[in-house]
């Protein structure tokens, strides 16, 4: 049984597909944490309408740095969590945290890195250079997370085409639907020990039919 945290700043869409996901693999992992960083935002209105249990780390509550660090960092050993998944989340995760989690971190970010990655890059922001680029393709990439924005080791890619008539806001949406197939894919990889390392570079160990 693996212990997960989700890390989400939003409206918490993966969040919830990632919940449902544990309930149907609920032998193999359990959601025992939600960290964010707004009080109100979608997800912690699930968490509390699901009884998941949340904590709020920002700067409003922990005007320190360090003191949001130690927050979180107490909350993942309290929950004795095993592996964390960011979900939305627009906050630097803290380096502790990072170290304490090498290569236990997943984030899924809405196109194909390393093209429109980095700092800044997220939600409408990357949808939007897709578009002013006017790539031929974009999609989804997910990866481990270490010390620098969208750089960590990438485990798996899927790309879809972008239309002639696509704008920012149709292009997210059928992004959102892939982040949501594709999130949860890797992590049925995960708990069923087909992620393995060759050097340092994760790789799928046997492609199967969710």
């Amino acid at each position: 049984m693996f212990n997960f945290c989700i890390f989400a700043s939003g409206a918490g869409s993966n969040f919830i597909e990632i919940y449902r996901f544990s309930k149907k693999n609920s032998n193999k992992m359990k959601i025992n944490l939600l960290v964010s960083d707004k009080v109100d935002c979608g997800a912690v209105k699930y968490a509390k309408k699901n009884e998941i249990d949340y904590i709020i780390v920002n700067v409003n509550l922990f005007p320190n740095a360090k003191d949001q660090e130690t927050r979180i960092i107490e909350s993942l050993k309290f929950y004795k969590i095993n592996y964390i998944v960011l979900a939305g989340y627009i906050k630097k995760v803290p380096i502790k945290v990072i170290n304490d989690f090498k290569n236990k971190i997943l984030n899924i970010h809405p196109s194909l890195l390393p093209k429109f990655g980095g700092k800044g890059f997220y939600g409408m922001n990357v949808h939007n250079a897709v578009i002013q680029s006017k790539e031929s393709k974009t999609g989804v990439t997910i990866h481990f997370v270490n010390k620098d924005y969208d750089k960590g080791p990438i485990i798996y890619q899927e790309e879809i085409p972008v239309y002639a008539n696509d704008n920012a806001e149709k292009l997210s949406k059928r992004v959102l639907r892939l982040e949501h197939k594709t999130y949860k894919k890797i992590i049925s990889y995960l708990i069923n020990d087909k992620i393995i390392w060759n050097g340092n570079k994760p790789e799928i160990r046997k492609i199967y039919n969710d």
